[in-house]
C-alpha cells in the first residue's frame, strides 16, 4: 500500500504549485511551497465542483455544519487524475482489508 503522488499548478490569481499525496487510508495531503501551507483531509470531506477550464477542489469540515476549511482551484485534467488517484487509493485499502 503506496501513497501516490502528484504536482498541480493552482489555477488562482498567482500561479503556484502544490504537491499532493494520496493516502490509502483515506487520506489526501497537500502542500503549497511558495505559501509554507500543508493541508490534510479525510477522503470523505472532499467535493469537485467543476467549471468551465478548472475545477474547485473543496475541504469541508464534517463537524462544523459543512464549513469549507479549504479550497484549490485546479485544471481539469488535474481534478480527474486526483479523482482516478482517490478512487485507486481506495480500491487498494479495501482489498488488503479484505484479505486480513
Amino acid at each position: 500500500m503506496l501513497a501516490e503522488s502528484k504536482q498541480v499548478i493552482l489555477t488562482g490569481d498567482k500561479t503556484q504549485c502544490a504537491d499532493i499525496r494520496i493516502i490509502p487510508t483515506g487520506i489526501i495531503e497537500v502542500d503549497i511551497p511558495s505559501e509554507e501551507r500543508h493541508y490534510e483531509a479525510d477522503f470523505a470531506q472532499l467535493c469537485f465542483y467543476t467549471r468551465t477550464q478548472k475545477t474547485e477542489l473543496v475541504c469541508r469540515s464534517e463537524q462544523k455544519n459543512d464549513v469549507v476549511q479549504w479550497k484549490l482551484e485546479i485544471a481539469n485534467d488535474d481534478a480527474r487524475e486526483l479523482l482516478s488517484m482517490i478512487e485507486r487509493a481506495e480500491d487498494e485499502f479495501e482489498q488488503l482489508m479484505r484479505s486480513l
